[in-house]
C-alpha cells in the first residue's frame, strides 16, 4: 500500500511529519503566548494607542503557521484565491447584514470557513475579515480584540468539525459527539446555577458572569470528551455556532470592554463588581448575536459548504 506521505516528488516522510508538528506547535504558541502579549501591550503599554499597528502585528502572528508550512508544502495560487474568496464573503456578508437585515452573517461565514478550510485558515479568515470590516465599521482599540474573537471562532470550528462530505448521509440521531458536547454545556450551566443557589450568592448580580464561566467550562470539557469530530449537519452547526459565539466572542469582548476602560482611566483598576456588571448587561446582545449567526448557518450552511466542497474537489484542495 502506498504511503500517504510519498508522492512522485519523493517527499521525505519524516521531514513532513516534523514540519506538521512544528506547524501545530506554532499555532498554539501564537494563541497562548503571542496574541495575549500583543493585547497586553496594546492595553497597558500603548494605552490603546497605535491599535492599527497592533492589528497588523496580529495578522503577521496568525500567518506564522502558514510560513512554517512553506518548508514542506508550497501554497498554490488556487488555495490563496479560495482563502481570499472566503475573506471577501466574510466582509461582504457582515456589511450587508449590518446595513440591511439585523443578522450576523459575517460571524456565520467565519464558522463555515473554519469548517471548510481548517483551523489555521479559519483563524486567519476571522482575524483578517474583522480587520477589513472595521475599515467600514470603524477602527478603534476594540479592533485587536475583535480580530482575536473572530479568529478563535474560526479556529475552534475547524478543530471540532470534520470536513464537509457531499456523499455523507446526515443523521442527527447517530451524532453522539454532538450529544456529548451539548450535554456537557448544559450540565455545567446547571451546576453553576446550583452553585449560586446553595452558596447564597445574589442571583441578579452573579448569573451573567456564571453563564460565560460555566459555559466555557462545559464547552472545553465537551471538546475534550469528543471521540470524533462533529458532523456537518445544519442543526449541529447552528447550535454549535450559537454556543461558540455566545461563550467565546461574548466572553472575550465583555472582558475587553473592562480592560479598555481601565487602561483609559488612570487609577481605575479591574474590579469584580464592574466585571459582573459588564457581563450581565452584555447577555442580551450576545444572545442576539449568537442566535442570528446560528440562524444564518442553519439557512445557508450546507448549501455554502457544498459549493466550497465542489471547488475543493475540482481544484484538488483539501484544507489549508
Amino acid at each position: 500500500m502506498r504511503n500517504k506521505y510519498v508522492s512522485r516528488r519523493n517527499y521525505d516522510e519524516e521531514k513532513i511529519k516534523k514540519n506538521i508538528l512544528k506547524r501545530k506547535i506554532s499555532v498554539w504558541l501564537v494563541i497562548i503566548i503571542l496574541i495575549p502579549t500583543l493585547l497586553y501591550i496594546s492595553s497597558y503599554v500603548l494605552r490603546q494607542k497605535h491599535y492599527l499597528f497592533i492589528s497588523m502585528f496580529m495578522l503577521v502572528a496568525v500567518m506564522l503557521p502558514f510560513f512554517v508550512s512553506f518548508e514542506y508544502k508550497a501554497i498554490r495560487a488556487r488555495e490563496i484565491v479560495l482563502f481570499a474568496m472566503m475573506v471577501s464573503f466574510c466582509v461582504s456578508f457582515n456589511l450587508l447584514c449590518a446595513h440591511t437585515i439585523p443578522l450576523h452573517g459575517g460571524s456565520a461565514v467565519v464558522v463555515l470557513s473554519g469548517i471548510a478550510l481548517g483551523p489555521e485558515a479559519g483563524f486567519l479568515t476571522g482575524a483578517l475579515g474583522r480587520f477589513i470590516c472595521n475599515f467600514f465599521d470603524g477602527h478603534g482599540p476594540w479592533t485587536p480584540w475583535q480580530m482575536v474573537s473572530w479568529g478563535l471562532i474560526g479556529f475552534i470550528s475547524g478543530v471540532v468539525f470534520v470536513r464537509y462530505d457531499l456523499r455523507e448521509k446526515k443523521d442527527l440521531k447517530n451524532n453522539s459527539s454532538f450529544i456529548t458536547l451539548i450535554a456537557s454545556v448544559i450540565l455545567f450551566e446547571v451546576t453553576g446555577y446550583l452553585f449560586v443557589v446553595f452558596t447564597g450568592r445574589d442571583m441578579a448580580d452573579t448569573k451573567g458572569i456564571m453563564l460565560y464561566i460555566f459555559g466555557l467550562a462545559g464547552l472545553i470539557t465537551g471538546g475534550l470528551l469528543l471521540r470524533k469530530r462533529l458532523k456537518t449537519d445544519s442543526i449541529v452547526m447552528a447550535v454549535f455556532t450559537f454556543l461558540v459565539i455566545f461563550i467565546i466572542y461574548g466572553g472575550i469582548m465583555n472582558f475587553a470592554a473592562l480592560i479598555m476602560q481601565s487602561s483609559y482611566t488612570k487609577g481605575t483598576g479591574i474590579s469584580l463588581a464592574a466585571l459582573k456588571a459588564l457581563y450581565i448587561t452584555g447577555v442580551p446582545y450576545d444572545i442576539m448575536h449568537a442566535a442570528t449567526a446560528a440562524l444564518c448557518v442553519f439557512l445557508i450552511g450546507e448549501p455554502f459548504l457544498k459549493k466550497i466542497e465542489r471547488v475543493q474537489i475540482k481544484y484538488g484542495i483539501y484544507r489549508m
